[in-house]
This record gives structure tokens, sequence and C-alpha cells, in this order.
């Protein structure tokens, strides 16, 4: 292995990627920052998806091209957390699985809004505010994966015997925080007001705003972990056996 991080830093920015795209593709263009008020009626939203129907459509189809990038960037913490879980990899296989399970919400949340702009002039108000209570009943309920990464990497993390761990102790505990405060969603299927609702201040400005800063945070120090990562294999403190079957520090950094 001449390169055993080769790739690494690639995985690491497309985190950035999956923000950046989704927030402008998903949130801004698909009017989902915030999401349309459940309390519309139905033929208020009809109303809407026939107004703003290419746009929207433009929006889901982006969000839907880049949304692997969620999961590229699961790869890299994965990387990362193998060098502390050596031959085990059990939490290392959780994260990926979270993350690329995670990918599945995202996409069928843009699939749902899209077949409403598709034929939103034929379509019956009803079915149009159906798809997109379902499309926000999908990303919001199907946390659970997304929780399974959030906890799995921040365990693992929180077993880093260095003196300064590359993941910081408090990152870590906030993304164990973060994963267990995502049950608040279970409220929303209840209210179409106030701040348990879709668009109100706890299901949407707090839950969302916990995790995109999660996201900003976790790649600032997946990128100074590669840093020293790669000191430590130079020095011989960090060993990537050929066969790739474990590897680990022989000693703390």
């Amino acid at each position: 292995m001449n390169n055993p991080f080769q790739y690494w830093r690639l995985c690491f920015a497309a985190g950035p990627v999956f923000l950046l795209s989704y927030f402008g593709f998903w949130g801004i263009l698909g009017f989902n920052v915030p999401p349309l008020a459940p309390s519309l009626t139905a033929a208020e939203m009809a109303s809407h998806f026939q107004e703003h129907a290419n746009q929207m459509r433009l929006g889901m189809v982006g969000a839907m091209t880049f949304a692997p990038t969620y999961m590229m960037w699961g790869l890299g913490i994965t990387k990362v957390m193998e060098t502390l879980e050596g031959g085990n990899r059990v939490l290392s296989k959780l994260q990926l699985w979270g993350a690329g399970l995670t990918v599945i919400p995202i996409y069928m949340c843009c699939v749902f809004i899209l077949a409403g702009t598709y034929r939103p002039d034929t379509l019956d108000p009803g079915s149009i505010q159906l798809l997109y209570d379902m499309s926000w009943l999908t990303i919001s309920i199907c946390y659970s994966v997304t929780t399974m990464q959030m906890i799995a990497m921040g365990a693992i993390f929180l077993s880093d015997r260095r003196k300064t761990p590359l993941i910081p102790k408090w990152l870590c505990w906030y993304s164990i925080w973060g994963g267990f405060m995502f049950i608040a969603e279970d409220i929303m299927p209840f209210f179409k007001h106030g701040v348990f609702a879709r668009n109100g201040l706890l299901n949407f400005w707090v839950e969302y705003s916990i995790y995109f800063f999660y996201m900003l945070f976790v790649t600032y120090y997946l990128f100074k972990a590669i840093a020293r990562l790669e000191q430590e294999y130079k020095a011989g403190t960090l060993v990537f056996p050929g066969n790739g079957i474990a590897y680990g520090l022989k000693a703390n950094a």
C-alpha cells in the first residue's frame, strides 16, 4: 500500500458538497427551507406546485444527483474509525451502513415531491398534498438510521487514547446527543401547527440545525485527523498491514 490514505480527503470533501447541494436544490429550489406549512389546504398546496413546478423539479433532480455524496462522506468517517477499531470494525460498519441507509429517505423524499410536480395540472389537489406530506414524513421519521451512524461514530472516537484525540471528546458527545435528539421527530406527525409541526421551531429549526453544524464540525476535524494520521504513519506508529485486514496504533501518539 503505497498510499493508504488515497481518496480519503475526497470523501471528506463530499460532506460539504452534500450540504451545499442539498440546501440549494432540495431546500431553496424545492421550497423545503423552511417546509411548506402542513396547515395549507390541498388547493393551496396544489396551486403552489403548479406555479413553481419547473423550479421544484430542478431542485429535486439536483438533490437526487448529489445525494450519494453523503454516503461518500460516511465512508471517509469509516476509514478514520477503522484506525481505532482495528480488526473488530463493528462500529465503523454500523456507521457506514447508517450513512448509506440515510441516502434512501433522502432519495424518497425527493421522489415524492418530483412526482407531485410531474403532472401538477392533472393531479387531484389531495394527491399533491399527500405526496408532500409523504416526503416530509419520510425524511423526518426515518431518522433512526442516521441516529445509528452518529452514535457509532461518537462511541468509537471516545475510545481514542491519544493525549489529543483525533476527534475532540465534546464532538463525540455532540454526535451521540444529536443522534438521540432526533427522537423528537416522532412528535411531528401528531401536529399541523406550532413548534412540533414540520415547519415548527423544534422539528425543523432546532433538529436540522443540530445536524447541519454536526456535519460541518465533523468534516473540519476529519481533515485535521488525516494530517495527524499521515504523520503517525510516516513515523511508524500507525500500522497498515498489506492485506488491509487490521491496523492501529503501535503506541499512543
